[in-house]
């Protein structure tokens, strides 16, 4: 896994997490979980799962990126409910990763790598981010920021 650009920046973002009250309690997911939840479903995207067995879900600002239990809670109800509701919209195949307050749900569109967004209150889908990296450097930088 050393090709993922999270790690190169692995200092900066256990510090955003430090910093930020959000993250208090959250915990690395161990590797066994992680291969338990791929048997049961899909192998998790490579910089999602780096982010999950390095770090745990991120709550430094919204987007929220789920943790490994609500990956799991989420993951049916994404499948069957929101791709019936997305499937009027434009996207390549879609694996869920977090939310917004308002309920909306995030993916990432495993065929272009972009991070979007399922806005409920619009049936529309938005661009949040280029990648998963890009989403979580700038969620990164907000907390910086704040510093």
């Amino acid at each position: 896994m050393s090709n993922i650009v999270l790690e190169k920046h692995f200092d900066r973002i256990k510090a955003a997490y430090e910093a930020c009250v959000f993250t208090n309690g959250i915990r690395p997911e161990p590797e066994d979980n992680i291969k338990k939840f791929e048997s049961n479903y899909v192998s998790i995207p490579l910089e999602y799962r780096w982010l999950l067995l390095n770090l745990g879900g991120c709550y430094l600002a919204e987007p929220w990126i789920f943790n490994l239990k609500e990956l799991e809670e989420n993951y049916t109800f994404f499948e069957e409910a929101y791709e019936e509701y997305m499937s009027e919209c434009k996207h390549g195949k879609a694996f869920p990763i977090g939310g917004l307050g308002d309920g909306s749900i995030v993916f990432i569109d495993l065929e272009s790598g972009k991070v979007r967004g399922y806005n409920n209150d619009y049936t529309d889908i938005e661009e949040i981010a280029e990648s998963f990296s890009k989403l979580i450097l700038d969620l990164v930088e907000q907390v910086e920021g704040y510093s």
